[in-house]
């Protein structure tokens, strides 16, 4: 034990160290990861399960592909300007009769899978590989949109998808003079 562990008097405060949190395959947790479980528990908790979109983009595809569980990430940016919203969503290998999108409610649903095989025949060898995964990724679409004008296409395995905002939603934003007392 260390002196200011022993010392009551001593003006330095320690904690023992928690013991490192293992998954249930043995491997260790990142710290971050524990974090975001427990940032998770707490607001289920505090919205009785409830869903709170806190932003524009709720991630439902989370988890990586090297998860093992067959979901796949799907890179994207969002982006605002003064007449649309744009997602710009990143999709390698991904077939265009592939990807489904959806709006229901509130929410603008991408989902999609990738399948991808490969075979090599050769006079000593067969080698045959496949790799299947999918992704679902939702966004909260704001009341400023004009639902029945929203597009995408899809080039090159990247998606654009435009969300035109409503005539009285542009130019909204009001610049505030500054001024003195």
């Amino acid at each position: 034990m260390s002196a200011s562990e022993t010392n009551p008097n001593s003006d330095v405060s320690r904690k023992p160290a928690e013991a490192p949190a293992h998954t249930a395959a043995g491997g260790m947790v990142h710290p971050l990861a524990r974090l975001r479980g427990e940032m998770d528990r707490l607001f289920d908790e505090m919205l009785g399960g409830r869903r709170w979109p806190m932003s524009l983009v709720e991630d439902l595809g989370r988890p990586a592909p090297s998860s093992g569980n067959g979901l796949l990430e799907v890179k994207t940016d969002v982006s605002e300007t003064e007449d649309a919203i744009e997602i710009v969503a990143e999709m390698p290998g991904v077939a265009e009769e592939d990807i489904g999108i959806e709006l229901s409610g509130e929410l603008l649903t991408i989902k999609g899978e990738k399948k991808q095989e490969t075979e090599e025949k050769k006079k000593d060898y067969y080698r045959c590989e496949r790799s299947f995964g999918s992704f679902q990724r939702s966004f909260a679409v704001p009341p400023s949109v004009d639902r029945d004008a929203i597009a995408a296409d899809f080039d090159k395995g990247v998606l654009h998808v435009t969300m035109p905002k409503k005539p009285e939603a542009k130019g909204q934003a009001k610049k505030i003079p500054l001024g003195r007392k």
